[in-house]
């Protein structure tokens, strides 16, 4: 979620910064308005975008030990070596933002419910008319002119009296045919959901400006008087306030309006401006999508990569880094794969050990309509188990052993049978067993070791190893009996020696 927040939040100041330095004062409207609306979704898509790349960039992970290199004995090593505390607390505050992401959110939800109902509800209690192939809402209250969705409310006293002139009607039906009010619902959704987010205010603005850029420029295309309009924008300013989710023509700077209706933007100068835009959407993309690793990553990474995901597949992952104050509590799908490889790269759950079926299991699974049985990865029948022994299985389980470290689904009363031959065969005795809780929880404290350290110690614990292995043989009665029995010999052909000596 964060790295989604701070990846949208990026691209979206980005691209409204490069709206207000290069579009809006552009007499590219139309244009405008597709950018626009492009970014918003472009930056709440990019941050779910990602591509891998390779290239020439020496690999860092610190903290890292091959999981093929650890065993349950050697877990009491490995956390000394990163001195991880696993015991944490709950941490309630998550909670309490939660909720109250959930209560304003809601409010904010019904507030945009109940605008849309006092728009719609005034045409049900005032006159509707069909007016130049529009749909046209009398109101009785003085108010100006305004749209939403296909419909303008307009006043029906000044309707009625002739005080509104042609130039307006055609700004409203602008607003109208353009479809303004789809943009503007799009953008109070995203800000109904992202309500913390105070950059989509901005973009609300710029919209509903570019909005009225458009329909100035259909009002000049029919009438084609600008000082006429413009002086007619500067009489209907009024103080009253429309509905935020309204086009209406007092809306924002009539300053601004007044100088795009005399704009003019070259084809070349356009070209030029769109040709940047295209290239600052590609270099988000590459910054923010583009996921680089080296070319040269060994097949050990690799296979730790998968293991890891098959390890801690639908895992929720909570971590409180105190060295470098960060906290994290992702289901560990979401997690990128260099905070995986950092905070998860140093564990590994115990391997598979063999467990027979007890004889009453082993009769229950002979019933095919309670159970499903895999035998060796493949599907057989239940009356298959009558043909194998009970002291043939190796192994069971509820869950596949995938041996591709791939995703699998747990289905209930499914179960998953090995031999003898197979377990052996595919050396099941070091394959990792998935991660049996939820959560995976880490507290990381002061005085982690450093990559180095972590080198040194693991090389000495290795070294202790062998030396623990040979001083274990040394001491095997075997090996003291071949000893002995050399030294006899020994003796013997000295002993001998001696005799023929004294013979000669």
């Amino acid at each position: 979620m964060i790295d989604f927040l701070i990846k949208s939040t990026i691209s979206l100041c980005i691209l409204l910064a490069m709206y207000h330095l290069f579009l809006e004062k552009e007499r590219m409207f139309r244009f405008n308005r597709y950018f626009l609306l492009l970014s918003l979704l472009f930056s709440m898509v990019v941050p779910f975008i990602s591509f891998e790349v390779q290239g020439e960039i020496p690999a860092v992970y610190k903290n890292v030990i091959p999981l093929e290199t650890i065993t349950n004995k050697e877990l009491p090593i490995q956390a000394e070596m990163t001195n991880v505390k696993t015991d944490l607390q709950v941490n309630y505050w998550v909670s309490v933002l939660e909720v109250a992401y959930i209560v304003i959110t809601l409010l904010l939800s019904f507030r945009f419910i109940y605008n849309i109902y006092t728009i719609t509800h005034k045409a049900k209690e005032s006159k509707i008319i069909l007016h130049q192939n529009t749909r046209m809402v009398l109101l009785s209250e003085n108010n100006l002119p305004y749209t939403f969705w296909n419909t303008i409310y307009i006043s029906q006293k000044d309707f009625e009296n002739r005080e509104i002139e042609q130039e307006l009607f055609t700004h409203e039906i602008a607003h109208v045919k353009q479809k303004h009010t789809i943009d503007v619902i799009f953008i109070e959704v995203l800000k109904i959901i992202f309500w913390f987010n105070p950059v989509l205010s901005f973009y609300k603005k710029a919209i509903q400006l570019n909005h009225e850029f458009l329909a100035d420029e259909n009002v000049l295309s029919q009438h084609s008087n600008v000082i006429v309009y413009q002086n007619l924008l500067l009489n209907k300013t009024s103080i009253v306030l429309p509905n935020l989710l309204t086009s209406n023509l007092n809306f924002l700077a009539t300053k601004k309006r007044l100088i795009m209706m005399t704009k003019i933007t070259s084809k070349s100068k356009a070209v030029m401006i769109k040709s940047v835009i295209i290239i600052v959407f590609t270099g988000l993309i590459v910054t923010l999508c583009v996921d680089f690793f080296p070319s040269k990553l060994s097949k050990s990474q690799e296979l730790q990569d998968k293991r890891r995901d098959y390890i801690y597949s639908g895992t929720r992952i909570t971590i409180d880094d105190q060295i470098e104050n960060n906290k994290i509590s992702e289901i560990y799908e979401n997690l990128d794969r260099a905070t995986k490889r950092k905070y998860l790269g140093a564990y590994s759950t115990p391997s598979i050990s063999k467990q027979m079926p007890s004889e009453s299991q082993f009769e229950k699974w002979k019933n095919n309509s309670q159970y499903i049985i895999w035998l060796n990865n493949k599907r057989i029948r239940n009356s298959g188990l009558n043909d194998l022994k009970r002291n043939e299985i190796a192994y069971f389980s509820d869950q596949k052993v995938n041996l591709e470290f791939e995703k699998t689904s747990k289905e209930a009363n499914t179960y998953y049978l090995y031999t003898q031959e197979f377990f052996k065969k595919y050396r099941l005795e070091k394959f990792p067993q998935k991660y049996a809780k939820k959560e995976f929880k880490t507290t990381w404290i002061k005085g982690q070791p450093t990559e180095e350290q972590t080198r040194i110690t693991r090389e000495k614990f290795q070294k202790n190893l062998e030396t623990a292995k040979v001083e274990m043989l040394n001491n095997s009665p075997k090996y003291i009996a071949q000893t002995f029995m050399k030294k006899a010999n020994k003796d013997q052909k000295i002993i001998g020696s001696e005799i023929q000596k004294k013979k000669k």
